[in-house]
């Protein structure tokens, strides 16, 4: 399965870098225009229907301005909505390039800033997903990498490999070995669960003794090592 969550975890975070880097870039965009270019007032003289896939309709405003030289300009905003975010006859504040007046928005929070707080709201969502998977594997690796070095062993009885059908990677569901016995550190009768695995070892784990590796100042913290019934690649 860890196999399964890095490819998982490293695609929903490439998926949230690339919607960071496109928020990124419109903002960075809206600045540089911001920054070069000049204002004025302008007038939603109609409003732009599309239609989706589905039926839907978005309407984005239709504006006419005039320039600094007098000259009648008039774009269509990239931003739609549905209801439309402005009227017709709606006086608006325009902002455009002035070696390039057809390069102009209108100066409001919706045609501004939503669509880069959309993707960079994407960006985190993915991003934190694919992270935390990532974090979880290389975590869990390492507490193996430790558990196998210095950890204890001990043998422990089978009890059952069940199906988690709580986790599904290509509409398959991953087997899990439950093995229990007294725990060395706390003396207690202690449950143990693998890491999952890509096939059901009920008939070939039946009767014998299950090594278990312990970390004694964490009962919590342990791995059933099935490498001698496993091949590498159903290891999860």
């Amino acid at each position: 399965m860890s196999k399964a969550l890095l490819w998982i975890g490293g695609i929903f975070f490439a998926f949230g870098l690339a919607f960071a880097a496109v928020g990124v870039w419109n903002v960075v965009d809206d600045m540089a225009l911001a920054a070069r270019g000049n204002t004025a007032q302008g007038t939603v003289v109609n409003l732009s229907a599309s239609y989706d896939s589905e039926g839907g309709t978005t309407y984005r405003p239709v504006v006419l301005f005039r320039d600094d030289n007098g000259a009648t300009r008039r774009f269509t905003s990239n931003m739609g909505s549905n209801p439309p975010a402005f009227d017709r006859n709606e006086k608006v504040t325009v902002i455009y390039d002035p070696w390039a007046p057809e390069d102009a928005i209108i100066d409001s929070f919706s045609t501004r800033y939503l669509l880069p707080a959309i993707f960079g709201g994407f960006g985190l969502i993915f991003g934190g997903i694919g992270a935390g998977l990532l974090i979880y594997v290389i975590r869990r690796r390492r507490i193996i990498a430790r558990l196998k070095q210095s950890g204890v062993p001990i043998n422990a009885e089978f009890v059952e490999c069940y199906r988690d059908t709580s986790t599904k990677v290509n509409g398959r569901s991953p087997w899990v070995v439950v093995a229990q016995a007294t725990h060395p550190a706390t003396g207690k009768l202690s449950s143990f669960k693998s890491d999952p695995v890509w096939v059901d070892l009920s008939g070939t784990l039946a009767g014998k003794p299950i090594p278990v590796l312990i970390d004694p100042a964490d009962p919590d913290q342990h791995f059933i090592d099935l490498a001698e019934w496993v091949e590498e690649d159903e290891l999860g």
